[in-house]
């Protein structure tokens, strides 16, 4: 009797790209300004909730395909092979390709490993760590996105893969994330994000299954990330310079609390992931920032000053959150031909201890 297998599938869903990343509309107000002010508005609570909804899982059964023993260099041949469906997804919706970035596929090689060998799918690890301080950690400057898949043998006792089947299991991933039909498309906008320049992909073989992790990367800076550990309270030093072509919109540091260690079944609850409330924002940086702010629940958070020279380079002294957990630090850029294209082009997660 043939052994069934249950492929789930998750991604990154945000708040939708009339909101990314910083989501502000500079020309709603609400609330009368003080003279020589400017408020800058958030999203509502009812947007954000609806835009960042989790969304469900995918789920369907399939017999298992013939065994086999793929070789690790035969899964880096697979891993490959989906950054070739990927840009070709990308390109048949006019987008151009993106290239193999092997610090995104770092930081996520240890977290599929362990979902392979446990058996569940999250964003989040059994450490409750998320992907954007995985990837700080590995030394990862860019902002990261990502989308996973899981396939779980019921069963358990999964004893392997050959490497022709391996790549028909994930091509089928790919297909079916590409194929997503609005408002559960989560998948489909990342691979079909314009700002995305590069991916890493992870794939592991565990003995409940097989994980992959598709780690997209927006590299349109060189910058010097802050250490990945401070003390609260402290400072940290972002410098860089952004490519030309684009301009620096705003550089923030937002609190969130410390990951807590989770359980197989907790984690089997999860669905998509997000950053940190922008009701925790704690400094804001932009350029010609007189006047500028934004309301939060701890009170108005007026934007500092940022220089950035014609090269487009900057340096900034960022304070952090005077509280025990994680700041992240979020650089904002748009194309010179289109100021309301925001996006992140770098985030890193200092921890606070």
């Amino acid at each position: 009797m043939l052994k069934k297998v249950m492929i789930l599938l998750l991604s990154l869903i945000l708040l939708d790209p009339s909101f990314n990343s910083l989501w502000q509309r500079l020309e709603d107000f609400v609330g009368m300004p003080q003279p020589g002010q400017q408020l800058v508005q958030l999203p509502t609570q009812s947007e954000v909730k609806k835009a960042s909804e989790p969304q469900l899982a995918l789920k369907w059964s399939m017999p298992t395909l013939p065994g086999g023993k793929a070789s690790a260099t035969e899964i880096a041949e697979v891993e490959r092979k989906v950054v070739e469906l990927i840009n070709q997804d990308r390109a048949a919706a006019g987008l151009s390709a993106v290239v193999w970035d092997e610090t995104a596929a770092k930081a996520a090689r240890t977290h599929v490993q362990e979902e392979a060998d446990i058996g569940y799918i999250s964003h989040w690890g059994l450490d409750g760590m998320k992907p954007q301080e995985r990837y700080t950690l590995v030394g990862g400057r860019d902002a990261v996105d990502e989308n996973e898949s899981v396939s779980l043998w019921l069963e358990g006792g999964f004893k392997g893969i050959s490497k022709d089947n391996l790549y028909t299991l994930v091509a089928e991933h790919q297909k079916a994330m590409v194929n997503e039909k609005p408002p559960d498309d989560g998948h489909r906008k990342n691979i079909l994000d314009p700002h995305h320049t590069g991916v890493g992909i992870a794939i592991a073989i565990g003995k409940n299954g097989i994980a992959m992790a598709q780690e997209f990367t927006n590299h349109d800076a060189l910058l010097n990330p802050p250490p990945t550990k401070a003390a609260p309270g402290g400072k940290v030093r972002l410098s860089g310079q952004i490519q030309k072509g684009y301009r620096v919109t705003g550089i923030y540091a937002i609190w969130e609390e410390a990951p807590k260690p989770l359980s197989r079944e907790e984690l089997l609850k999860t669905h998509s992931y997000s950053d940190p409330p922008f009701s925790n924002l704690h400094f804001w940086a932009k350029p010609r920032a007189s006047g500028y702010y934004i309301p939060t629940s701890s009170g108005n958070v007026f934007a500092k000053n940022l220089t950035v020279d014609a090269q487009g380079k900057f340096t900034l002294e960022i304070p952090l959150a005077s509280r025990v957990g994680l700041d992240y630090i979020n650089l904002e850029i748009a194309p010179d031909a289109n100021a309301e294209d925001r996006f992140y082009a770098g985030q890193f997660v200092v921890r606070l201890e």
